[in-house]
């Protein structure tokens, strides 16, 4: 049986530790390789000058050659090794990060995937990269020291002086400058969010004439940052300077030792020079090591941070599969809430809707209609109370084949790099060989017209790099994509606010063919000109249901003289809608 760690991350790389086994396994012989260059010159030193043997010469060049080769070769094999470790690695976690981040019903979920996939990417290059073979090294290291020893126990000690004073500025630079660097990097993180939220916004800012007080604003949180740098940097340079003296500092005390240790006759000139290159090598590896505790550190936090978010992922029971959504949708004592917010964006919302019938969703800005829209199709989750279809409640569902049993069409549409076809089938890999799935769904749209006027019609593609649609244009395509697969359970979160009038002509005819079929709508909408195609409406303000009902019945029982204002302008709208 085995013992599972508490780090979900390093329970799924256990799979490689015989990999990495093997590696550290093989990195001894890095060292003792590289002996070979001291040893060549010190028998170089020793034998071949005083014997003028070139035989001798030849034979010492050729091993040490050999053996160099080798330790080239070596080197080479555990940096090969270390990024097939590394991809190996990435095949395995890579899609499992990304899901599980995107899938996040937390705030700020949009932005939690790109920070999850740059930790991930940084744990990965780290176990594939010179970070862990400098670690590799730095345990091995130690061997160049006992050999410095046997040469002169004066030299085993100017090592290990030296590897602790290293170590002793680099905690030095860590607690003195730790403060005024967490400032800076919260400052250059404030200040690029500023800018690319400008960036964003560039046409509205240039219209408005925003962009001279951006700047000026920009350019403070800028200066501050640089502050911040320089105050930080200003106590680095000071430990840099040392850590830059001590390696300098290397030559001169081992030939300072070496000279005297020679001219009292304990070791040869040759032996100094052997020292000398076996410091060198020995401190390196520890050196890059101490140096480079940022990266570590960062890894490490990285590591913190993944590891957080997989265990909500395992947190969450396995769903079984269910059937098709059919039946009302039960709407009970619904409250949520905003992130760090204890005013509910919904208070205590209870409301039932009959299979098949359309609601429409009305009330002020504000009022809450898109946070419950987001929670009936189960994007937010509630903090308590519960939202049925049928009987089974939408967190029964496994959530991926949730998505495929009904539709969707959100207030603010981002479509995905991709294909006009791609876009509208959901990315659905058999679209590409059953065209008639998202040909049926355009058409239940109404967007033949836009499917023509495009340059490749389906095959169009969409994004970053392709045709630049507007926001209407996106609109009607989202409408297609929420139809998509002939869903029984539909939610509209103003479906027709960018809307021109054929266009919304298209949506009212697919909302009565839907209708027509069986399907139960949700509609949020300010334009209420779209409730007379409703069978019942709910009027929310201030997250709390106001009214419930069939339509006709939500005008006829609001008393105009009691009716908060928002009541009072639906109801007379509505009148004057249905006398007309």
């Amino acid at each position: 049986m085995k013992v599972k760690l508490s780090s979900p991350l390093l329970n799924e790389l256990r799979a490689f530790l015989p990999a990495y086994t093997t590696l550290f396994a093989f990195s001894f012989f890095c060292p003792v390789l590289y002996l070979a260059s001291p040893i060549y010159v010190e028998q170089m030193l020793d034998r071949v000058m005083f014997s003028r043997s070139v035989d001798t010469l030849t034979v010492l060049a050729l091993i040490a050659t050999f053996l160099l080769v080798m330790y080239a070769l070596l080197e080479w094999l555990r940096k090969k090794a270390a990024t097939t470790i590394g991809n190996a690695i990435d095949a395995k976690l890579s899609r499992t990060i990304f899901e599980t981040a995107t899938r996040s019903d937390k705030s700020g979920a949009a932005m939690r995937a790109p920070a999850a996939m740059a930790d991930f990417n940084m744990v990965r290059d780290f176990l594939a990269g010179n970070l862990l073979l400098a670690l590799f090294d730095a345990f091995w290291a130690p061997l160049f020291i006992i050999v410095m020893t046997l040469v002169s126990w004066m030299f085993g000690v100017i090592g290990l002086v030296m590897i602790v004073l290293t170590g002793v500025l680099a905690v030095l630079n860590h607690r003195l400058t730790k403060a005024d660097a967490g400032r800076h990097q919260r400052l250059s993180s404030k200040t690029q969010e500023f800018s690319h939220a400008v960036a964003r916004n560039s046409e509205t800012v240039r219209v408005l004439g925003m962009l001279p007080p951006l700047r000026d604003r920009w350019y403070d949180l800028h200066l501050r940052m640089l502050g911040w740098q320089s105050a930080a940097y200003g106590k680095i340079e000071i430990f840099v300077s040392a850590t830059k003296f001590l390696r300098a500092y290397q030559m001169v005390g081992i030939f300072t030792v070496g000279t005297l240790l020679y001219l009292a006759n304990e070791v040869t000139l040759s032996n100094t020079f052997v020292a000398m290159t076996l410091m060198m090598r020995g401190l390196g590896p520890i050196d890059q090591v101490i140096t480079g505790w940022k990266s570590y550190a960062m890894v490490f936090g990285a590591i913190t941070r993944l590891d957080e978010m997989l265990r909500e992922a395992q947190a969450q029971s396995v769903k079984v599969s269910l059937p098709r959504l059919r039946g009302p949708l039960t709407v009970s004592r619904v409250f949520a809430f905003a992130a760090g917010s204890d005013k509910p964006l919904l208070n205590d919302v209870t409301f039932t809707l009959g299979e098949g019938r359309v609601l429409g969703v009305i009330g002020p800005s504000g009022a809450g209609k898109s946070c419950l829209v987001r929670a009936l199709v189960g994007a937010w989750v509630p903090r308590s109370g519960s939202i049925a279809i049928g009987d089974h409640d939408l967190t029964h569902w496994n959530e991926d084949e949730l998505g495929r049993y009904l539709g969707y069409m959100p207030q603010d549409v981002e479509l995905l790099p991709g294909t006009l076809a791609e876009n509208i089938s959901r990315f659905d890999p058999a679209a590409a060989s059953n065209p008639d799935g998202f040909i049926a769904a355009a058409e239940l749209a109404g967007i033949q017209d836009l499917i023509r006027s495009l340059p490749q019609g389906y095959n169009t593609m969409i994004g970053p790099n392709g045709h630049v649609l507007s926001g209407g244009q996106r609109s009607r395509i989202a409408l297609a994509r929420a139809v998509y697969g002939d869903p029984k359970f539909i939610v509209l979160d103003e479906p027709n606010s960018n809307l021109d009038a054929l266009a919304e002509q298209s949506l009212l005819s697919m909302i009565q063919k839907l209708r027509s079929s069986g399907a139960t709508i949700v509609i949020s909408t300010h334009k209420l000109n779209i409730l007379n195609y409703c069978d019942d409406v709910l009027v929310l303000n201030n997250g709390t249901v106001q009214a419930f009902g069939a339509r006709d019945q939500i005008v006829n029982r609001i008393p105009r003289s009691t009716a908060p204002p928002a009541l009072t302008v639906i109801a007379g709208t509505l009148e004057s809608q249905r006398s007309s």
